[in-house]
């Protein structure tokens, strides 16, 4: 299913690179990418408002947008990276960390990030962050992903209809608006790769 490339290069390697021959990271920029990357997933998660049991944090946007910008193999890192923090116990997570952490309430929302990256980051591959219309699309699955496993492991916990009362409802419109604004911001900042 995913065998055909559309790019040889993500959004990030064609700026920074600037259409020099080697149209490729090296391995030691590709880590530096993924450890900025975590950085700013931990930061995003840090800014939040509490609700309970699931706070509204900046992670679904960061997830998305880093999966958007960086492709799927980065970005798998990237969260891959910020979730193995967060299993052994460093508080990265919006209060805190360790594996119990990822057992509870918001345990699903947090390994949803992880698949959505990978499939957002493999559409952002085959160049779906250059056009508005795709860039909404592959971003929305990304963020259906995201509700589909945090939804799924709250019912488990508190049952369905609390799940969509508490997991989802209160997030909906403002997670939509922040999609809409990076998925237009995504073909610009594309243009401006091209551009330099």
């Amino acid at each position: 299913m995913f065998n055909n490339k559309v790019l040889n290069s993500t959004w990030i390697e064609s700026f920074v690179l600037q259409g020099r021959s080697n149209n490729n990271f090296s391995l030691l920029t590709k880590i530096f990418t993924a450890v900025t990357c975590s950085l700013l997933l931990i930061v995003s998660a840090k800014i939040k408002i509490d609700l309970y049991p699931v706070p509204m944090t900046l992670q679904p946007l960061a997830v998305l947008m880093i999966a958007m910008l960086c492709g799927r193999n980065i970005g798998f890192a990237s969260i891959g990276l910020y979730l193995f923090q967060g299993m052994i116990g460093l508080p990265v997570f919006a209060y805190g960390g360790g594996m119990p952490y990822l057992m509870g309430p918001t345990g699903g929302f947090l390994i949803g990030f992880l698949i959505a990256g990978v499939i957002v980051g493999e559409l952002a591959d085959r160049g779906w962050g250059k056009e508005i219309f795709k860039s909404v699309s592959a971003m929305i699955l990304g963020l259906i992903v995201i509700y589909i496993c945090g939804i799924l492991q709250l019912s488990i916990i508190k049952g369905f209809d609390y799940a969509i009362i508490k997991g989802m409802e209160p997030f909906i419109v403002g997670d939509f608006y922040k999609l809409i604004l990076a998925s237009l911001l995504l073909p610009q900042i594309w243009k401006l790769a091209k551009k330099s």
